[in-house]
C-alpha cells in the first residue's frame, strides 16, 4: 500500500493509494477527534495475530469503522452498513463506493500506523 502523510495547516493529513482511499478517508476523519485510536488499532493487531479464522475486533468511529479478523483489516464507511434498495437502479448502474471501503493486511495497516508515529515523533 503505498500512502504519504503531510502537515496542512498544523494537521496531518494521509494519502492514500487509489485501492486504499478509504484507510486516508478512515484517518483524516477519525483521528483529529480520537488520537488514543492509533495506540488502540496497534494493541488490537497485536491480539489479532492469535486470532481464529472466525473471530473479529470491531473499532467503530463516527464515519469509518474498522474490522480486524486473523489475516487482514476492513476499513468502511459507516453509511455502507445502511441497507440500500439497488432495486430501483437501471441496469448496469452500479453504486461507487471504492473510496468508502478497503482490505489490506495487518502488516500493511500496522506499517501504516507506525509510520504516522515516527512522522509526528
Amino acid at each position: 500500500m503505498d500512502f504519504q502523510f503531510t502537515l496542512l495547516q498544523g494537521q496531518v493529513m494521509a494519502k492514500c493509494s487509489m485501492e486504499h482511499f478509504a484507510v486516508a478517508n478512515w484517518f483524516n476523519t477519525e483521528i483529529p477527534s480520537n488520537s488514543q485510536l492509533i495506540s488502540t488499532a496497534l494493541a488490537q493487531l497485536q491480539i489479532a495475530k492469535s486470532f481464529t479464522p472466525e473471530q473479529e475486533s470491531q473499532l467503530f468511529g463516527k464515519e469509518y469503522s474498522l474490522f480486524i479478523n486473523a489475516d487482514e483489516v476492513m476499513i468502511r464507511a459507516n453509511n455502507l452498513a445502511i441497507h440500500q434498495d439497488t432495486t430501483e437502479l437501471e441496469p448496469d448502474f452500479h453504486y461507487y463506493d471504492e473510496e468508502s471501503i478497503a482490505f489490506l493486511g495487518l502488516e500493511d495497516f500496522e506499517r501504516f500506523l507506525r509510520s504516522y508515529l515516527e512522522f509526528i515523533g
